[in-house]
């Protein structure tokens, strides 16, 4: 198993991009840099697993669509919670910001461009090679984590978190999950916006895994950091958190 980071950071600036893994050629986690990352490789993409709809994870779909349509014979199948969808289909694909393209046949069959798929909490499904579990993050809006297996070993993508014990029971009792991938997005003294917006600091992460990670044998990743407090963000990291990698665009988990 294989993960790719398309977009690591918590926002845009010169050439950052913001949340993106890529799981294989056709199945990505959020769309937040789709584009500027594969180029023509995004053609490949049927699917994409959206945490939630801040913009920073969607802000690629519409770009995506549009310049894959006309070569596209198989919907672009988006998943997520019910209310992320709707997000997605009320505020962007909506025919005032973007045109509405799961209304809108390929030209090269007769399917929809654009199909919605709804997820459901703890209820595993196949895609590909890959068994695909949602859970719900600590976020401001209804958020998906997903743990994803292939060949029986996997990786827990939590999607923009703050506390959250569930994580670490998950992580503690599947020893399959070999790798966290998590969220760190303001350094430990902006804890009061880190709290209200509901992210990681360096401080609640660390304190999260001293208090509830039982294991030793899994690794952990953090995606996410605010350009705009990067090199101080690293630093702590570095010092409160050194088991932890931080991960950066064109790095690869391989499992």
């Amino acid at each position: 198993m294989k993960v790719k980071v398309l977009g690591a950071y918590g926002g845009r600036y010169k050439d950052f991009g913001t949340t993106c893994l890529q799981l294989s050629d056709s199945l990505l986690i959020d769309a937040g840099n789709i584009m500027r990352s594969l180029g023509e490789g995004c053609l490949s993409v049927n699917h994409i697993l959206l945490t939630h709809a801040h913009l920073d994870h969607i802000v690629d779909i519409p770009f995506l669509i549009d310049y894959t349509f006309k070569f596209r014979e198989n919907p672009l199948h988006i998943y997520g919670h019910q209310k992320t969808l709707k997000a997605v289909k009320d505020y962007i694909m909506n025919w005032n910001i973007w045109p509405e393209f799961s209304s809108i046949k390929l030209i090269n069959s007769g399917d929809y461009a654009v199909n919605y798929v709804t997820l459901w909490e703890g209820k595993t499904f196949k895609l590909d090679s890959f068994r695909i579990t949602p859970f719900p993050s600590n976020h401001t809006v209804p958020t998906f984590g997903y743990v994803i297996k292939q060949n029986s070993k996997g990786i827990l993508f939590t999607g923009d978190t703050y506390k959250n014990p569930k994580v670490w029971e998950m992580v503690n009792e599947d020893p399959q999950i070999k790798a966290v991938i998590t969220e760190i997005s303001f350094p430990s003294y902006m804890h009061n916006l880190a709290e209200v917006s509901k992210h990681h600091t360096p401080k609640t992460l660390h304190e999260e895994i001293k208090n509830y990670l039982k294991r030793e044998d899994v690794d952990i990743y953090v995606i996410h950091l605010k350009p705009n407090s990067l090199e101080e963000l690293k630093k702590e990291i570095k010092e409160m958190l050194p088991e932890v990698t931080i991960l950066e665009e064109g790095d690869e988990i391989i499992i």
